[in-house]
């Protein structure tokens, strides 16, 4: 029996009036009219249906399917308003009583067709009987005239076959009746979609899960089909309150292998090339809006889909983030994410592209936003358990690191990463198809979010100790050099004084030929090795199995290494010999092979080379010295000795502070002077400026120097020794070397200023050490052959073999002698005085020309004729 539509009628129209103004809005419910395209569907998968059809004419829309047939309640839910069969299924969108309402856009009169029932609607809410469908009508049937006035017949032809052109396969996705959906008619590309479950995927890779396959045909048109849609779903039921016996869905897309092959995306690992599935792989989602059975306007911004009988508006355009039902759905559709990550890496589906279609980005998932719990159960799963795709399987974030540049992959394998990093065990590169520009969103995820950390070129080779290096092969050795070469900036000298060399030069990255490795070049920057060349050498080289490689030979070439000369054998090899060896372990015929070597090298170093080495020579213990007061004998720098001379064993004898150099170098000893070895004693003092004054500070308002070339920081070495343990022959020395050649720096002004200009100077008579000490000591003989201070004596006091010099014996404070004295007043020179003492002969000369010339007559007008002054001396 049909319902009683007369008594259904009356009621609403008790219910509502009949004024229906208001209820015109409900064809407005949506913000695009053709929405009622999808509120149908949801009515047929209510109904249980199995098929659906749409069929646009020119003045109507049919739609059919085989779902259960309409009852009475169902008359009265369809012409209700805020009521309907599904009343209470907040997952249905009848439960507004509205859902059906939206036909109202095109037509004024929907005529219904379903098991008994034959009616037609009007005013919205007044059903009356309707004639019976001719020919086949099994199922149920809804007939929409296009009556309504406002949206004429040819606007709602094209509006309708635009959006049943534009329905997609995944609109069946979530559906758990609807297999087959066909549209056809007016303007309509006819198309069948179908969805049907697939068995080319293996139960135990999915075992909780479904295969979906959704397919687009052209229908009766013969047309070309559209690619297949597979998809991998999940269903959890909700255990919420409120929520009981409701599900849950997360739905991964699948692609093929190929087609993510030219991603270069990490592939599923420990899966057989042939295996059942193995063609298919997870692929992400460009779009992913929240489905409620139907995709809403919410973006989840996540990779996979996710469906859920979530609370929407009644437009079905909005899913309040807030409403407590929907926040515990998304806390149930996390948990299923878990459990799903879990079983897609037991069924080896993990890869790349699936950790890209994860919720990654922070900024897409604050906290309190909506997906949040989806982003958190990601990441406790990403940071604890074996997710990362590596070469041949997946590992844990903490057995993991990216690879900053693809060459370090093929150059550490797990065990060898783990041992330059020092980890205990192996360490992983993350599969090279994960880069920073490659999976972007992926490589900060893991840096940021997991901890998962960067290797890099330079961290290598900064890492890899002498240990790590010496275990390798050499075939690794000629590997890694190739790699090393590929970047210049690890190997290549510093461009300035401010910048460190690359990590390669310091760290011990060349295999000598015993295995042991070192580094290249030294603290200085000189190298440190040698290519092998074609004669031995006790030289440190480069392996020759190592040199001869091409690849390694590039990057020891690039290094500007070359074949070992002689220079390079004192400075690596006879040099560091000295370093930590004593004279009682000197071997007296090794000795002189690498003096005769040293002298070679210098002989023949260019003028780079030259210098170097003589920097490294004077620094070095390799010279016998024998000191000068015990004759004991050690090694020392040349720059500590004295070469033994005459002068020099007069001057020095006695001193225990100084060394002289042992008497087998006197073949070499030109090359000892040019090494440091002195000949003369040493005097300290600093130059005079181009004015002839020594400065001596440059300060804020203070500045000094010393005139005429004083210096009263002046010194010479062994002085106050000779001076307290004086000789006649070391006096003399003392006197006629040191002192007199010395003159200037015994005793003189220092000039001070507050300018630099030494405007409006103080000026102060100062002695040096060296005066200091010749005044103090007595050290001068006297007449008597006793030695003096020089204040006791004056120059007539001192042997004849001494310099007469006044400059020397005022800065002494000297006795003033009588020649000195008439020399000042006769205005005749003390040092022709001195001669005429010297020569009676001469003093009778000049008495007879004075007598001679005291006779002459003179004229009044004519000059006396000058004295032949001074006269010639033999």
């Amino acid at each position: 029996m049909p319902a009683d539509y007369g008594k259904i009628r009356d009621e609403n129209i008790a219910r509502y009036g009949w004024d229906t103004a208001v209820l015109d809005l409900l064809g407005q419910l949506y913000s695009e009219r053709t929405h009622f395209i999808f509120e149908l569907i949801q009515n047929a998968e209510d109904a249980g249906a199995t098929e659906l059809a749409f069929e646009l004419f020119a003045d109507r829309l049919e739609v059919r399917h085989d779902g259960r047939p309409f009852t009475e309640a169902d008359v009265r839910g369809v012409c209700g308003v805020g009521q309907s069969a599904k009343s209470g299924d907040f997952t249905r969108i009848g439960q507004f009583g509205i859902g059906f309402k939206s036909v109202y856009a095109y037509t004024s009169s929907p005529h219904i067709h379903s098991g008994g029932e034959h009616f037609r609607i009007e005013t919205y809410v007044r059903p009356y009987p309707a004639e019976r469908l001719r020919g086949d009508t099994a199922g149920t049937v809804f007939v929409f005239p296009f009556d309504r006035g406002v949206v004429p017949a040819p606007v709602a032809v094209r509006e309708i076959s635009a959006a049943l052109n534009g329905i997609e396969p995944g609109t069946l996705l979530f559906l758990r009746h609807i297999t087959r959906l066909r549209v056809g008619g007016v303007q309509v590309d006819g198309a069948v979609i179908e969805r049907r479950p697939a068995g080319s995927i293996p139960p135990d890779r999915i075992p909780s899960g479904r295969h979906v396959i959704l397919s687009t045909g052209r229908g009766d048109t013969g047309g070309p089909r559209r690619p297949d849609e597979e998809w991998l779903v999940w269903h959890r039921q909700t255990s919420s309150p409120g929520l009981s016996g409701r599900q849950v869905e997360i739905a991964f897309r699948l692609g093929t292998t190929a087609d993510s092959a030219a991603l270069d995306l990490a592939p599923a690992s420990g899966l057989a090339p042939d295996a059942p599935g193995a063609g298919r792989r997870i692929a992400r989602c460009d779009r992913s809006p929240l489905n409620v059975f139907f995709p809403t306007q919410k973006e989840t911004f996540l990779g996979f889909l996710v469906q859920g009988p979530y609370r929407t508006t009644p437009a079905r355009d909005n899913v309040p983030e807030h409403d407590p039902a929907n926040q515990a759905l998304v806390r149930e559709t996390a948990a299923l994410l878990a459990d799903v990550l879990q079983e897609l890496r037991a069924g080896h589906w993990i890869t790349a592209e699936v950790l890209e279609a994860l919720p990654l980005e922070a900024g897409d998932f604050p906290p309190g936003s909506m997906f949040r719990p989806l982003f958190d159960i990601v990441r406790e799963a990403l940071a604890s358990a074996e997710f990362i795709p590596v070469a041949g399987g997946l590992r844990a974030a903490a057995d993991v690191r990216l690879a900053a540049d693809a060459a370090l992959h093929p150059l550490l394998s797990p065990d060898q990463l783990g041992a330059v990093y020092a980890a205990g065990r192996p360490v992983s590169f993350a599969h090279p198809g994960i880069t920073e520009y490659r999976t972007p969103v992926l490589w900060r995820y893991l840096r940021a979010e997991i901890g998962v950390g960067e290797v890099t070129p330079a961290d290598v080779a900064a890492r890899a100790g002498q240990a790590f290096l010496e275990a390798q092969p050499d075939s690794w050795i000629v590997r890694f050099y190739a790699f090393l070469y590929r970047f210049p900036a690890l190997w290549q000298a510093p461009a300035g004084p401010d910048e460190a060399p690359g990590p390669a030069r310091t760290q011990p990255v060349i295999r000598l030929q015993d295995g042991r490795h070192t580094a290249p070049f030294d603290a200085a920057g000189h190298p440190a090795v040698y290519l092998p060349g074609p004669v031995p050498t006790s030289l440190p080289t480069v392996r020759r199995a190592v040199a001869e490689a091409s690849p390694a030979r590039r990057f020891l070439d690039a290094l500007s290494l070359t074949e070992p000369d002689v220079v390079a054998e004192v400075l690596q090899v006879i040099l560091p010999r000295y370093d930590s060896l004593d004279y009682a372990g000197l071997d007296p015929a090794q000795h002189e092979a690498d003096l005769d070597c040293i002298m070679r090298a210098l002989d023949g170093a260019a003028a780079g080379q030259r210098q170097r080495l003589l920097d490294r020579l004077q620094e070095t213990a390799f010279l016998i010295g024998e000191n000068a007061a015990t004759g004991e004998q050690c090694l020392l720098p040349p720059t500590r000795l004295y070469q033994r001379t005459k002068e020099l064993e007069i001057y020095l004898d006695g001193n225990p502070d100084v060394w002289f150099a042992g008497d087998s170098y006197g073949p070499w000893l030109t090359q000892l002077r040019g090494m440091g070895v002195r000949q003369t004693a040493t005097v300290t003092a600093r130059r005079p400026g181009p004015a002839g004054h020594v400065m001596i500070a440059v300060d804020f308002a203070r500045n000094e120097r010393g005139l005429d070339g004083f210096d009263p920081a002046a010194d010479i070495d062994g002085l106050e020794f000779a001076l307290r343990h004086p000789s006649h022959a070391r006096s003399e020395y003392v006197w006629n070397v040191l002192l007199t050649p010395n003159r200037q720096l015994i005793a003189g002004v220092v000039e001070r200023s507050v300018l630099q200009s030494f405007a409006d100077p103080s000026r102060e008579n100062v002695r040096s050490a060296i005066g200091a000490a010749a005044e103090r000591e007595a050290w001068l003989p006297g007449p008597d052959g006793t030695f003096r201070r020089p204040a006791e004596l004056s120059l007539d006091d001192l042997p004849p073999t001494y310099a007469r010099d006044e400059t020397v014996a005022h800065a002494l404070e000297m006795i003033q002698p009588v020649v000195a004295e008439a020399a000042r007043q006769l205005g005749i020179p003390a040092d022709v005085l001195r001669g005429l003492s010297a020569h009676p002969d001469l003093v009778a000369m000049v008495e007879t020309e004075l007598a001679a010339r005291a006779q002459a007559p003179q004229h009044q007008d004519q000059e006396p004729p000058p004295p032949a002054w001074p006269p010639s001396l033999p």
